[in-house]
């Protein structure tokens, strides 16, 4: 389908719907039927779902509309949320263009709450405080003003009634499916949702309508529906898409004390003095850290969140923790800077940055770097928010240190390898890289590869009736609770069935990469246990065979860059440990590779926010 106008029906007039809202009330009054649920309770419980899901928590209340309300169904459901969260306020608004369909929303509601109180299972739902209001009113004519909108804009079937008319609304002559995407874009708030479910378009062609330009809504997600196959394509017969509101924003930092856009504010030190905020996201494989410095104090606040590798959570999840986790590093300000007069919703950043540095593990496409950009300029109130892997992180440390170029390496739960340059502009710049690949494909020198080379060694000594039954190979059967070396190749590829398939996948990788602390424990005894030492050897070895052409590709005849002036930087676990790092030296200056400086870094967030300090203060080097 195009966007050629559907063929008018007469569910798309406003006669047929006063019909049916006066049959509906006199079968409810009768006997208590609620009425038809349009596309049923599972997409009332999907799209419940998923606000419940993206909505930010909020101590005041949100703002809930449902276009077309209805009886109600939809926009009642937010009366109670799950039991494992805590209560929280909203104002919700239905409106419908039917007298009737007021009417019986009404009444409806009164049921339910009456219900509620009396049988509400507090082991499974917690009742949410609301205000309610029925709203007899026309959305595509109604003036609105500026001052009325909303933090979330529900559509369940309207839009697809509204295509079905073929009156014309003003004197243009445009008809109700050309007004309406306007008309909604003006009710949501900057920061805030669209969420429609359609049966008459499909998601492509619910985008194509409401991306158009001058709209100021981006795509941020879609609800699966179960899907069908026909003639070789798969398909859906509703789908649901949620579009975010942008702001008309820009990347400059806006005056003290200003909020841009409905953004966050810029802060004043305790002298009365505007102080810019810098903040850095580390998106690690085990855990997200955010880092927040002022140009006068350094770092002032910091908080920690799950896992951020967006290869192995999936860009929702990796968006929610970063989002979460900068909220709980500002509220973690000192007294001094804390927002006076925070926004209502938090759907938008409450703090302006003037500079902000992000890294996600598992972030390395260009495709998905722009996906995550996407998700994150509205928060932070830009165009775009420039999106790194993790690793490019380190390069604070050459910025700190004063290092025109150098390699960063993570080797923590996974691994890779970047070099980077110092521009004049003080930027960092990424000139090549090694691995990152993942842990099926790589990760060399990573605590996982650490483990798995001495899996395999203690397998391999063991097949060859090698085996020393107690040191390290007890450790690893103890590890895995087997009872013989040879079991534990089928442990190893075990997955936990209670979990979902993502979980189990990262439980079953967390279990290799957690033998890493015993191995370097066992390769640090008097005398060292052979498979740990063999196992520290496997896994150097790797990592300084992607470190190695790197440093030789930049520093070829004729290149200005010098090794003297280079610099390692290393973050993470594995590689933090001395003994390890000791054997990655060797093995590095064996292949002709020796650096000016190094330095391990034990807060990638922290440095990292302080070499965005150092940059807008403009003391950095370049090549």
């Amino acid at each position: 389908m195009s966007d050629d106008e559907l063929p008018p029906s007469k569910l798309g007039t406003k006669e047929h719907w006063d019909m049916v809202y006066e049959r509906e009330v006199r079968v409810f009054d009768d006997v208590g039927d609620e009425g038809e649920v349009w596309f049923g309770e599972t997409a009332v419980s999907k799209m419940r779902k998923w606000a419940q899901k993206h909505l930010p928590r909020s101590s005041t209340p949100l703002r809930v509309l449902e276009c077309g309300s209805g009886n109600g169904t939809l926009l009642l459901s937010f009366l109670t949320s799950p039991a494992e969260d805590s209560p929280q306020p909203f104002h919700l608004t239905g409106i419908d263009y039917c007298d009737s369909a007021a009417v019986l929303a009404q009444s409806i509601e009164k049921t339910r709450r009456e219900t509620l109180e009396e049988e509400l299972d507090e082991d499974e739902e917690v009742l949410n405080p609301c205000e309610v209001e029925w709203r007899v009113e026309d959305l595509l004519r109604k003036d609105f003003g500026s001052e009325e909108k909303w933090d979330l804009v529900m559509d369940k079937g309207t839009f697809d009634a509204l295509c079905l008319s073929n009156e014309n609304v003003d004197d243009t002559g445009r008809l109700p499916s050309q007004v309406y995407p306007e008309r909604m874009a003006k009710l949501v708030k900057e920061g805030g949702w669209f969420l429609i479910t359609s049966c008459n378009f499909t998601e492509e062609e619910i985008k194509k309508r409401y991306m158009k330009e001058g709209l100021g809504f981006k795509y941020h997600s879609s609800v699966p529906h179960p899907s069908f196959a026909f003639g070789g394509k798969t398909g859906t017969t509703v789908c649901t898409v949620a579009f975010q509101k942008l702001p008309e924003s820009s990347s400059s930092a806006p005056e003290s004390g200003s909020i841009p856009n409905g953004y966050g504010k810029a802060v004043t030190n305790g002298n009365g003095k505007k102080d810019d905020m810098f903040v850095c996201i580390d998106g690690g494989g085990t855990k997200t850290d955010v880092a927040i410095a002022s140009s006068s104090r350094g770092v002032i606040a910091r908080a920690s969140g799950g896992t951020g590798n967006m290869a192995e959570v999936g860009l929702e999840i990796a968006y929610e923790t970063i989002v979460n986790t900068v909220r709980e590093a500002i509220s973690a300000l000192p007294a001094e800077y804390q927002i006076s007069s925070p926004q209502a919703i938090s759907s938008t950043c409450p703090l302006w940055f003037g500079d902000i540095w992000v890294g996600i593990s598992g972030c390395d496409t260009a495709l998905d770097q722009k996906r995550m950009s996407d998700r994150l300029a509205p928060f932070f109130g830009r165009q775009s928010v420039p999106i790194l892997n993790d690793a490019h992180l380190l390069g604070g440390g050459l910025l700190t240190h004063h290092c025109p170029w150098g390699i960063a390496v993570i080797a923590g739960t996974g691994s890779v390898v970047v070099a980077l340059e110092v521009t004049e502009s003080g930027e960092v710049v990424q000139l090549g890289r090694r691995g990152g690949l993942g842990y099926l494909l790589g990760d060399e020198g990573s605590a996982y590869d650490l483990g798995r080379c001495a899996i395999r060694n203690a397998v391999d000594d063991y097949d060859a009736r090698e085996e020393v039954k107690d040191g390290l190979a007890k450790t690893i059967r103890d590890h895995f609770e087997v009872e013989e070396t040879g079991e534990v190749i089928g442990k190893v590829y075990d997955l936990d069935t209670t979990l979902s398939v993502t979980d189990a996948m990262n439980e079953r990788k967390l279990k290799v990469a957690a033998l890493s602390r015993p191995i370097l424990e066992a390769f640090t005894q008097t005398p060292p246990d052979p498979i740990a030492v063999r196992a520290v050897d496997d896994a150097t070895g790797g990592l300084a065979r992607s470190i190695a052409p790197l440093v030789k590709q930049l520093t070829k005849p004729g290149n200005e860059r010098k090794m003297e002036q280079a610099g390692l930087v290393m973050g993470g676990g594995v590689i933090r440990q001395p003994a390890y790092r000791e054997v990655l030296m060797k093995q590095l200056k064996d292949m002709g590779v020796e650096f000016g400086k190094m330095e391990v870094l034990s807060d990638v967030a922290g440095e990292g926010v302080l070499g965005l300090v150092e940059k807008a203060k403009g003391r950095v080097q370049s090549t």
